[in-house]
């Protein structure tokens, strides 16, 4: 969880933070409050169902749904390091013995639905600046480099979900997507995921949906949130990336001066990726969720020869509210509501 989203969850929770987690825990500590640290573990439980998420939405009968959910409520837990620690990470010692195995942690219900939560560790590269000073002729290194970087593999414990909701025919499976994990790696994590699903009694899954159809309608709604950034081809060929500096208040690509003027004088643009955001307050609180929309280019093998978008980067999400506030608007744009499985 990044220290953004994790100020909200103090901050609702009527804690007063400082600068970072070691100023906030000092701050706490001599101020002598009473934390409630049973409001916060469900806080965390909750972010960590619906927290930068790698969505992907499988149709499912209706009359199967409740079923699902009892399938779900079934699964065994897996006796381990990752659910002896749930919902906080691993100890270290434990957390560099994973492997990238799915592992069952707990099962988790609510008012929105019901679902498994899975562990597992991934693997990660990191770049790590070497000191001049940790060779044997720093003098000599300073003259020939700038500077020095290795490669570090670093592992990373993520949360996936697999949820059946209450008023929805969608099974949802939930990737965890943090930075550093390539959308590549995601898929592949969502293939494992799958075929897991696949073998639980009473549950079959195949392809799932296409939300390639909502690009468009989320950008011409101007009403709809904020468009931070976009992708799109020209009718005269240029592929155009553009995006907005979330510093600029209230500032929207999509009327963004540039973009405005560029897009009259063309005949008409072809947009494949998308990323909106929405701002609100409770309680003297800003959420800021988000979604993005990618395809891997402006053509496809899509209806109508467009690209398909088989599932959804849901981020900065840090309660469950705002997770179902974006499923909702997605829904809409993507026209959900016509889509339905096969009995």
């Amino acid at each position: 969880m990044s220290w953004t989203n994790a100020k909200k969850i103090l901050n609702a929770n009527g804690i007063s933070t400082s600068h970072g987690w070691d100023g906030t825990l000092k701050k706490v500590a001599d101020s002598g409050l009473q934390v409630e640290h049973g409001k916060l573990e469900d806080a965390l439980v909750e972010h960590l169902l619906c927290g930068e998420k790698y969505t992907k939405l499988y149709p499912v009968p209706s009359s199967k749904r409740h079923a699902i959910q009892q399938t779900i409520s079934n699964i065994s837990i897996d006796d381990g390091p990752a659910y002896q620690a749930y919902p906080h990470l691993m100890e270290d010692d434990a957390l560099h013995k994973g492997t990238g195995d799915m592992s069952v942690v707990q099962v988790e219900s609510n008012e929105d639905g019901v679902g498994v939560v899975l562990s597992s560790v991934f693997w990660v590269k990191k770049r790590e600046e070497i000191l001049f000073d940790d060779f044997e002729d720093p003098s000599a290194m300073r003259t020939r480099y700038d500077e020095v970087v290795g490669l570090v593999r670093e592992p990373m414990q993520l949360f996936h979900v697999v949820w059946m909701p209450h008023h929805r025919d969608f099974l949802e499976i939930r990737v965890d997507h943090p930075r550093g994990v390539a959308e590549a790696d995601v898929h592949g994590l969502h293939s494992v995921l799958k075929t897991m699903v696949n073998k639980w009694a009473g549950i079959e899954i195949d392809q799932p949906v296409n939300l390639f159809p909502a690009v468009l309608p989320f950008y011409d709604d101007a009403k709809e949130g904020t468009v931070t950034q976009m992708t799109f081809q020209t009718t005269t060929g240029g592929i155009k990336d553009e995006k907005m500096p979330r510093r600029r208040k209230d500032a929207d690509q999509r009327t963004e001066a540039y973009h405005v003027a560029g897009k009259t004088a063309v005949e008409a643009i072809a947009i494949y990726r998308i990323t909106v955001e929405w701002n609100f307050a409770e309680d003297n609180v800003f959420y800021i969720p988000a979604i993005s929309l990618s395809a891997s280019g402006p053509a496809g093998n899509g209806k109508n020869g467009n690209p398909i978008i088989s599932g959804a980067l849901i981020n900065n999400c840090v309660r469950a509210a705002d997770y179902e506030f974006v499923i909702d608007r997605l829904g809409k744009k993507a026209q959900l509501e016509l889509v339905e499985a096969a009995e």
